[in-house]
C-alpha cells in the first residue's frame, strides 16, 4: 500500500526533479543570453575603432581615402587597427582570398577558427556590418565584418575582427553552475522540511489510522496523546471523544444485555417452578392452584411490559435522531400531566406547588411530554403522604430551568451518580424492586441528550430534586 508519507516522498522527488531540469534550462538560457549581449556589444566598439582606426592611419600616413586601392592595405594598416582594437584580423578581398592576417601579442591567428565563411562575405558584400557568434567546446568567438571603401568610394575589400571570449566563458558557466548549485540547495532544503513538517501532519493521521482499525475490531484503544490547535488536533480530540463514548456505549449495551437477563431470570424461573408443580400428576391443591396462576399471569405482565419498555427505548433512540422539532410550551404539558395524576395527588393528599411560567423550548413534543410525565410520576410515586412536591420552570440567563422536589424514599448517596443509568433503582425495598424496572429515568436521560439538554438529581436527606436544563440557543435544526 502507497501510504501517505510515501505519496509526499514521491511528489516531492518529482517536484525537485522536475525544478532542476527547469531551473538549469532557464538559468543556462539566461547567462548565455547575457553573454551574447555582452559579446554583441564588445563587437560593437570593436567594429566602431576599426572604422576610426582606419581613418587615424589615412591620416597619419597622408594616405587619401579616395585614392586608395587594394595595395594600400598592408601589415601595418591591418596591425594598427589590431592594436587598437586589441583583437584578432584579417584582410580579404571582395571574393574572400586572404590578403593578411594579423594577430596581436605576437599569437598567430588560426583561420580554421577565426576565418570567415562564405555565408557572411555574401552579407558583408550587401554593405552590411555583421556580428557572428560562434559557440565552441568551452569556449565563444565573436567575430564582426565590414567593408573597406576606398577609391571613387568603392568597396576594395572586407576587414575582420575576431576575439576569443575563453575566460569570459568559463568564469560566466562557473557562475552558472554555482547558482544552480544555490538554488538546488535551498529547494532541497525547502523540499526536506516541506518533508518533515508534513510527517508531524502525517504521524498523528497514521496513529488514528491504526486506532480507527483497532475500534473497527471491536476494541477501544487509550486515548491518543497529541495536542495540537490546528485541523489534526481538532481531528484527534473527535476520535478522542468518539472513542470514549463508543466504548460507554458498547459498556453501557453490556450492562443493560446482563440486567436483562437478570429482570427475565427471575420472572421465568418463578413461571417454571409454579408451572412444573401445576404439571404434577398428583397435585390437588387448589388454593394453591389458584395462587400459583395468578403468580404466573403477573410475572407474564412483567416480562411483557419490560419488552415493550425496552421496545420503546430502541424506538425512542430511533426517532430522537429522525423527528423533526418546534417549539413546544412545557408549561401546557405539565398542567396537562398534573391534571391527569389528580386522584393518585389526592389519594397521598400531596401538595402541589406549580412555580412555573409560559415558557416553550424548541424540542420534540412527543418525548417532552415523556420526560416530564415519567419525572412527576416518580415524583408522586415516591413522596410521602401528607408532602409537597415543588415544580418550577423559568428562565435563567440563556437556559430554561425545569425542576421537581419531592420529600419520601431515600435515594442512596452512592447511586445519586448512576440513577440514570439502565436497571438502577433508587428506592431499594422489594416492594419498588417488582414495581420498577429502572429504566424510566434512563429513558429520560436520553430524551434529555437528544434535546442538548442536561439532568442532575440533588440529594438532601429525604428530599430529592431533579434538574433539567435546556439551553435556549437554538441548535436543535434536523438535516
Amino acid at each position: 500500500m502507497l501510504t501517505i508519507r510515501r505519496k509526499y516522498g514521491v511528489v516531492l522527488s518529482l517536484i525537485f526533479i522536475v525544478f532542476i531540469i527547469i531551473s538549469n534550462i532557464i538559468l543556462t538560457k539566461f547567462f548565455y543570453k547575457n553573454f551574447k549581449e555582452y559579446i554583441t556589444n564588445d563587437m560593437k566598439k570593436n567594429y566602431e575603432v576599426s572604422l576610426s582606426s582606419l581613418n587615424d592611419y589615412l591620416a597619419i600616413n597622408n594616405i587619401n581615402k579616395n585614392e586608395m586601392t587594394v595595395s594600400d592595405l598592408n601589415n601595418n594598416v591591418i596591425n594598427f587597427i589590431l592594436n587598437r582594437a586589441y583583437c584578432q584580423g584579417a584582410l580579404y578581398d571582395l571574393n574572400g582570398k586572404l590578403l593578411l592576417k594579423g594577430a596581436i601579442n605576437e599569437k598567430e591567428i588560426d583561420l580554421n577558427i577565426y576565418g570567415i565563411s562564405e555565408e557572411t562575405l555574401n552579407i558583408v558584400k550587401d554593405n552590411k556590418a555583421i556580428i557572428d557568434i560562434e559557440r565552441r567546446p568551452n569556449s565563444i568567438i565573436g567575430k564582426v565584418s565590414h567593408l573597406i571603401y576606398g577609391k571613387n568610394n568603392q568597396a576594395i575589400g572586407v576587414i575582420m575582427l575576431t576575439n576569443s571570449y575563453e575566460k569570459d566563458y568559463i568564469r560566466n558557466k562557473n557562475i552558472n553552475e554555482l547558482v544552480n548549485y544555490i538554488f538546488t540547495g535551498l529547494f532541497l532544503i525547502i523540499l526536506i522540511s516541506i518533508y518533515f513538517l508534513s510527517s508531524k501532519i502525517v504521524n498523528p493521521l497514521i496513529l488514528l489510522k491504526n486506532k480507527v482499525s483497532e475500534v473497527g475490531k471491536g476494541s477501544y484503544p487509550s486515548k491518543i496523546n497529541i495536542t495540537s490547535n490546528d485541523e489534526v488536533g481538532v481531528l484527534v480530540d473527535s476520535f478522542n471523544l468518539m472513542s470514549e463514548k463508543l466504548k460507554m456505549k458498547d459498556e453501557q449495551e453490556k450492562n443493560i444485555f446482563r440486567n436483562i437477563t437478570h429482570e427475565l431470570k427471575s420472572p421465568i424461573t418463578s413461571i417454571s417452578g409454579y408451572a412444573q408443580i401445576l404439571s404434577e400428576d398428583n397435585f390437588q391443591d387448589e388454593e394453591f392452584k389458584v395462587i400459583a396462576i395468578k403468580r404466573i399471569i403477573f410475572e407474564c405482565k412483567r416480562m411483557n411490559e419490560l419488552v415493550g419498555t425496552l421496545l420503546d427505548i430502541s424506538k425512542q433512540i430511533s426517532d430522537l435522531e429522525d423527528y423533526s422539532y418546534a417549539n413546544v410550551n412545557l408549561k401546557f404539558i405539565l398542567n396537562d400531566i398534573v391534571q391527569a395524576k389528580l386522584i393518585s395527588i389526592k389519594e397521598k393528599s400531596l401538595e402541589i406547588i406549580n412555580e412555573t411560567n409560559d415558557i416553550s423550548v424548541k424540542g420534540n413534543k412527543q418525548y417532552l411530554y415523556i420526560l416530564v410525565n415519567n419525572l412527576v410520576e416518580n415524583a408522586v410515586k415516591y413522596s410521602n403522604n401528607n408532602s409537597k412536591i415543588v415544580i418550577k420552570l423559568k428562565n435563567i440567563n440563556e437556559h430554561t430551568i425545569f425542576s421537581i422536589s419531592s420529600q419520601g424514599k431515600v435515594i442512596p448517596i452512592e447511586k445519586k451518580e448512576s440513577i440514570f443509568e439502565p436497571f438502577v433503582k433508587g428506592d431499594g425495598t422489594s416492594e419498588n424492586k417488582k414495581n420498577s424496572h429502572g429504566l424510566g429515568l434512563y429513558i429520560c436521560k436520553n430524551i434529555v441528550e437528544a434535546h442538548n439538554a442536561t439532568i442532575e438529581v440533588e440529594v438532601d436527606g429525604t428530599k430529592s430534586k431533579f434538574i433539567v436544563k435546556f439551553t435556549n440557543v437554538n441548535i436543535l435544526e434536523t438535516s
